[in-house]
């Protein structure tokens, strides 16, 4: 090779993207368009998951009352991609996660909450409750996560990233990624009937029910969902569902809890006096845990789950 090929193959081999694909890479398996691989990773693990009920982590992990669950957290329907790169040996998992965060913040999208080490709670929730890939478990102390959002490109879409670095036991360094794009609808059917209740369900697994509002004992002072509810388990004798009651006020945390589980329960005692199987319904109490709405404020609300 004379002098000028081989500058030439230098010059190219230096711009090689960062994101450019490894021989390692599983089968199948793309960088997102929108964020760079670590310099020498390659991708163990990969998802196109497509449309997803996706839960967006927004404060520490922790075990509430048997339930885990982010301090605060989100759900959002959207197209999802998860990507898990391995590391190259003799990289610290900071400098990992600051070459993620960079990239997610310069994209012109806000941070939505950050943490590392044991502010960021139990890894082995984040493993299996968040990112369902037991490889992410590791030590406590050696754990970054940043949630964001991203500058859009097209218009109608809002897209969320996280990414997650942990150092395994063994010392092994893994960034995970989860992309979610989510394409605005311009009008949601309102649930009026047991036809749009019971689509709305088959759909997305939940549907927060119209017609319900409570007064500071928790008594219904409305209570108009109460026949829609009624026709729609009679119009589908199979269904089976969770009544979850979400309450986010001023209080302690028990409280709230107690509170959601009350109001949660005298819904469901109105479904079984109009005749309805008692074994059907199960009432949940969730207080201020589960996810806010993310199209409109509900940190009250009554919600329909598929069991």
């Amino acid at each position: 090779m004379n002098w000028r090929a081989f500058l030439i193959l230098l010059l190219t081999l230096a711009n090689l993207p960062a994101w450019a694909q490894s021989s390692a890479d599983v089968a199948g398996s793309f960088d997102h368009e929108r964020v760079a691989r670590f310099p020498g990773s390659h991708i163990a693990d990969y998802q196109n998951a497509g449309e997803t009920n996706y839960r967006l982590a927004l404060g520490r992990m922790q075990r509430v009352n048997g339930r885990v669950t982010a301090g605060r957290e989100e759900r959002v329907l959207g197209d999802l991609t998860r990507i898990t790169y391995q590391i190259p040996a003799g990289y610290p998992g900071a400098d990992v996660f600051a070459h993620f965060a960079e990239q997610l913040l310069a994209a012109g999208g806000a941070e939505l909450f950050r943490c590392q080490g044991r502010g960021c709670g139990s890894s082995n929730f984040w493993a299996n409750d968040i990112f369902a890939n037991r490889i992410l478990y590791g030590p406590e102390t050696d754990q970054f996560y940043l949630a964001t959002t991203l500058g859009n490109t097209d218009e109608g879409v809002t897209t969320y990233a996280a990414v997650y670095v942990i150092t395994r036991g063994n010392r092994s360094v893994y960034a995970h990624l989860d992309v979610l794009e989510i394409r605005e609808q311009a009008v949601e059917l309102p649930i009026t009937t047991a036809e749009t209740l019971l689509l709305k369900l088959r759909q997305e697994g939940s549907a927060i029910l119209p017609g319900f509002a409570f007064d500071a004992q928790d008594q219904l002072i409305e209570d108009s969902g109460i026949g829609l509810l009624i026709d729609t388990l009679r119009s589908d004798p199979l269904l089976r569902a969770y009544v979850v009651v979400h309450l986010r006020a001023p209080g302690d945390l028990n409280t709230l809890m107690q509170r959601s589980a009350r109001r949660a329960t005298g819904i469901v005692a109105r479904l079984t006096d109009a005749g309805i199987e008692a074994g059907r319904v199960s009432a949940q109490g969730v207080g201020p845990l589960a996810p806010a709405c993310r199209l409109s404020p509900c940190g009250e609300r009554v919600e329909l789950v598929l069991q």
